[in-house]
């Protein structure tokens, strides 16, 4: 992951004396907090974004920041220098310019069970040399987005991908919830890449990045059931994509060491 830059909005006054100049900045940043259709989305936030830099995904910095009045914001360091809306991805060039990161991706997600990476929170800046990713929107990961229902979400993603899902309201946008690059990835070679970094991750990681989260949305059933099944899926992701092998439709081939 090469070195990102972020939004500074000003430059304040110096802070004390000292050889480094140290100032106050202020910094653009994406805020979000638990809603009714996100209830889980801080510790969502918390928990993913932490385990991708972990992996030295891009990831963009985060962390919770408190308003005046006491409210809990996930808030996340803001890599648009200019401003304008960011166009969705185009998947194929995604993965034909920056195949390693995108095969990253996809394996985080799985990892997380990630069921809404889509074109529009997946970003790449191909003028850029070299070309710069970001990722972000990890707040119906994991726990999903059901009220009250992130244990259960968790229990029935055991030995599926949980990276995509199918809306039975509108069964003809059904398509647009599949994960953006599952079908594009035509090749595994960078798979056990990523596969040997998740697998490294310690346990006191999981456990710390978890228990952290528990403030800002989660009982101890929910913390405790979230490390479990980020330990056992850490454990069994080689075996988790070769029983799913079919989901990844581009991929002929497969060399996957299991």
């Amino acid at each position: 992951m090469s070195a990102a830059n972020y939004r500074l909005v000003s430059v304040g006054n110096q802070l004390g004396i000292g050889v480094a100049g140290s100032r106050y900045l202020t910094i653009s940043a994406v805020g979000k907090q638990n809603v009714t259709n996100a209830p889980y989305c801080i510790p969502n936030e918390l928990i993913c974004g932490e385990l991708g830099r972990f992996l030295r995904l891009p990831v963009p910095p985060l962390g919770v920041v408190k308003s005046a009045g006491g409210e809990n914001w996930i808030a996340s360091l803001d890599f648009n220098l200019v401003g304008n809306d960011l166009p969705p991805i185009n998947p194929a060039q995604c993965v034909r310019m920056l195949p390693t990161l995108s095969a990253g991706v996809l394996l985080l997600d799985i990892w997380i069970a990630n069921l809404d990476r889509n074109r529009r929170n997946l970003s790449v800046d191909a003028l850029a040399t070299p070309p710069q990713m970001s990722i972000y929107d990890h707040g119906i990961a994991l726990f999903g987005f059901g009220k009250d229902k992130g244990l259960e979400r968790l229990a029935q993603r055991e030995g599926k991908l949980g990276i995509s899902w199918k809306d039975v309201r509108e069964p003809s946008k059904s398509g647009a919830h599949r994960h953006c690059l599952l079908d594009v990835i035509d090749t595994d070679v960078h798979f056990d890449h990523w596969l040997k970094r998740i697998e490294a991750m310690p346990d006191f990681l999981i456990e710390d990045i978890c228990r952290d989260a528990m403030p800002y949305g989660l009982n101890l059933e929910e913390t405790n059931a979230a490390i479990g099944f980020l330990k056992t899926r850490r454990d069994t992701m080689r075996k988790l994509i070769n029983d799913n092998r079919t989901e990844f439709t581009a991929i002929k081939q497969w060399s996957l060491p299991l």
